[in-house]
């Protein structure tokens, strides 16, 4: 009976501590990534494994997004992202989606299976090119000046256009081959 009260004061203890922190209206603090080995101290409420208030500067290289498998590049100043293969990409794309306006998925039609290594290009309303990108998965993420573009998409020696009108909002262009 002591050692199950013992358990509860200190499992209300840390609820309590926890409160606290949240209450205090201060943002909680970045973490480095934690190994999976090291278990977190006995009481302590666990800690997150990825944490920014705001990404980091995007330089040439890009910067990894919580999980880490995926990369946000630049070309010609357009920020984008490529991937899906498999659940965690998938997620990961999902939580980086808001920070693109333009989305585009490229799949078989008929079976839906999926498609990856195809080649992007969008051209403003000029006919400039303005991204020219290999998409490493069925989804792909660009985040470009409000207008009008044409994105042309190759693979299996076929190549599609179509149209986008991208603002504000995320416009969606689906890409289905035979």
């Amino acid at each position: 009976m002591t050692r199950m009260l013992t358990t509860i004061k200190m499992s209300a203890l840390s609820v309590t501590a926890l409160a606290g922190l949240l209450g205090s209206g201060l943002p909680p603090r970045a973490s480095a990534q934690q190994s999976d080995d090291a278990p977190p101290a006995y009481g302590a409420p666990p800690q997150p494994r990825y944490y920014t208030s705001q990404p980091p500067e995007y330089g040439e290289g890009g910067w990894l997004p919580p999980g880490g498998s995926l990369q946000i590049q630049t070309d010609q100043g357009i920020r984008y992202v490529s991937g899906g293969i498999g659940l965690s990409e998938r997620d990961e794309l999902r939580t980086l989606s808001g920070q693109f306006n333009l989305q585009l998925m490229f799949a078989m039609q008929g079976s839906g299976d999926y498609l990856a290594d195809i080649q992007v290009r969008i051209f403003d309303s000029r006919g400039a090119a303005i991204l020219n990108a290999t998409s490493q998965g069925p989804y792909f993420l660009a985040q470009l000046p409000t207008g009008n573009y044409t994105v042309e998409v190759s693979v299996l020696g076929q190549t599609q256009r179509q149209q986008a009108r991208v603002g504000a909002r995320q416009s969606q262009l689906n890409f289905y081959w035979r």
